[in-house]
């Protein structure tokens, strides 16, 4: 039997391994794989708003020690990692030909504990360090920007090591996504090399909307024959939004008839008026529908779910020329690359863009069929159970 393990929740609407794992699941139920792939997930997140609040002030009170804070936060990233699904593992009888697929460092360290016969399988879904991805996290979950975490980085990128040099198989969307981990895990490249690797481009469900386009302009003030560009995602720097903040200005200097408009919150805040920054929704299709081009200015990425949606839409896209950006260039005309923070080439292409829509309409073309052709939830699922079975023949 093959088992997909991860103590979070699945969330289709959500990146990282919620998403993947939810998409793949829907995708494996399509073609009957669900029957040769078992999932052991969290399964029992009920929280209650007041529960929540109440968790929240707590948190801000012991966010005040730094020591206070690295020790909670060790015990829960590392010894109770597994605690939300540790009872559906013990109640379960692994074997030497089962595989289990993991997908964060800290599970595979967890699970590497338990001592199973089964091979073990990772794909990591960070395009950074989960160390630094775990500060952060804190960082706001507790309140406090200032606590150091050096203790508990410091253990945290030891795992992530160890998991690494460890580990046996693993599955990336594409070779390009893997390029990132040369920035953080120490010897990336020659660890791989003795590796097993397999490659699973991401698939998605084709993102709907509420709103058609006349209707989203009209909500939001955006005239009909306005040149619209979309962004979804979160608003900080790994994500390249102050790249996009900074075109925005420049373009607004230029024409301030073009238009910016995102989905998604974080540090960083647009500062022209030609941009306008809907937060939070539960609607990005609306968005991306109503744009005429989505810009992608990721500084790194691993396998942008989000890139995968856009072209289910046929909107044209102008992404930074970096991991899985650039594998989903290689299938399709419809997505354009620019090279990392060169924003002088992101403000050329849209008005360029915006002068030759005969071009966006053959990109639109294009990324629905690629959609289509690569990037559908049966086609990951297929591929998917195609590499388990490679792996179970070793």
């Amino acid at each position: 039997m093959n088992y997909i393990i991860f103590p979070g929740e699945l969330d289709l609407r959500r990146g990282g391994p919620s998403g993947y794992i939810a998409n793949l699941n829907e995708g494996l139920k399509t073609i009957g794989g669900n029957q040769e792939v078992n999932l052991i997930v969290n399964e029992n997140v009920l929280t209650t708003v007041g529960s929540k609040n109440k968790i929240s002030k707590l948190k801000s009170l012991l966010g005040k020690s730094n020591f206070i804070t690295e020790r909670i936060m060790e015990r829960k990233s590392i010894d109770l990692r597994d605690i939300t699904i540790r009872s559906k593992l013990q109640n379960t009888d692994f074997s030497h030909s089962d595989v289990i697929h993991l997908h964060n460092v800290m599970d595979y360290n967890k699970i590497k504990a338990y001592n199973f016969s089964s091979k073990l399988v990772l794909t990591p879904h960070t395009p950074e360090s989960v160390a630094d991805e775990f500060v952060d996290v804190v960082r706001n979950a507790f309140k406090n920007q200032n606590l150091k975490l050096k203790r508990y980085k410091n253990k945290i990128k030891e795992v992530e090591d160890r998991a690494f040099k460890e580990c046996e198989y693993f599955i990336f969307p594409s070779k390009e996504s893997m390029e990132i981990y040369a920035d953080f895990v120490d010897d990336f490249e020659e660890i791989i090399k003795d590796k097993k690797v397999y490659f699973n481009m991401t698939g998605s469900k084709p993102l709907s909307y509420k709103m058609n386009k006349k209707e989203f302009r009209e909500k939001y003030g955006i005239a009909q024959d306005a040149f619209v560009i979309s962004y979804i995602g979160r608003h900080n720097s790994i994500k390249g939004f102050d790249i996009l903040k900074e075109a925005a200005k420049a373009l607004y200097e230029i024409d301030p008839s073009i238009v910016f408009v995102s989905g998604g919150t974080g540090d960083i805040k647009a500062e022209s008026d030609n941009f306008i920054q809907i937060g939070w929704t539960d609607d990005p299709g609306s968005i991306v529908n109503a744009s005429d081009l989505f810009v992608l200015p990721n500084r790194n990425t691993y396998f942008d779910l989000v890139l995968l949606e856009v072209l289910s839409l046929g909107t044209p896209v102008l992404a930074s020329n970096t991991g899985g950006n650039k594998t989903v260039a290689h299938l399709t005309k419809g997505v354009k690359l620019f090279e990392n923070e060169d924003i002088e080439t992101v403000v050329s292409s849209i008005l360029n863009f915006k002068k030759n829509q005969d071009v966006l309409l053959e990109m639109a073309q294009e990324n629905r069929k690629c959609f289509n052709e690569n990037f559908t939830l049966e086609k990951f699922a297929e591929r998917y159970i195609n590499i388990l079975g490679q792996i179970n023949k070793l």
